[in-house]
């Protein structure tokens, strides 16, 4: 078992790491886009939609690695106040209860979704026209590399529960 979970933790830390590194190509059209609107007067057909692709597989790539380091945001006031074991528990069973189904269910639909975009070759709307199914494709990766992570954390939680050294 601690092969997987080190095996998913060190894929998370890798492509994270590399996940991370969309922005820079995220700010690279951003300032291109504004030099060519504002000093040019020649505004682009494609920078908007590059920007929404970049920044929305930044996104949805890095849940995972956001995951990893136990970083997304929530309001934990109260359960903050309860001891470490009881924690654990809330940790254990909201997995089950919440995070499994809900990104379960996700998942399943973007796959459908992404799937169906690929069968009808799908573009864009916009005079640029890119195509959406690579875009689209996107989004189940991210949400299987996020079931994996919460998979590997829910793991750790356990093997901290049966008294493990901090779930390695």
């Amino acid at each position: 078992m601690n092969k997987l979970i080190d095996a998913v933790d060190g894929f998370t830390e890798y492509t994270g790491r590399w996940i991370a590194l969309l922005i820079l190509p995220l700010i690279f059209v951003v300032l291109y886009e504004v030099l060519m609107r504002r000093v040019f007067n020649a505004p682009t057909t494609w920078a908007f939609e590059v920007t929404v692709y970049c920044y929305g597989a930044h996104f949805i790539l890095g849940m995972a690695y956001t995951m990893l380091y136990d970083s997304h945001v929530r309001i934990d006031i109260i359960v903050l106040q309860m001891p470490e074991r009881i924690q654990l528990w809330l940790r254990v069973i909201t997995f089950v209860i919440i995070f499994l189904p809900f990104v379960g269910i996700l998942t399943i639909a973007a796959v459908k979704y992404a799937a169906e975009s690929w069968i009808m070759n799908e573009h864009s709307w916009s005079a640029w026209k890119p195509p959406l199914y690579p875009y689209k494709t996107v989004m189940p990766i991210g949400l299987l590399m996020l079931m994996a992570q919460g998979i590997a954390c829910f793991l750790k939680d356990l093997k901290k529960l049966k008294g493990g050294k901090d779930g390695a």
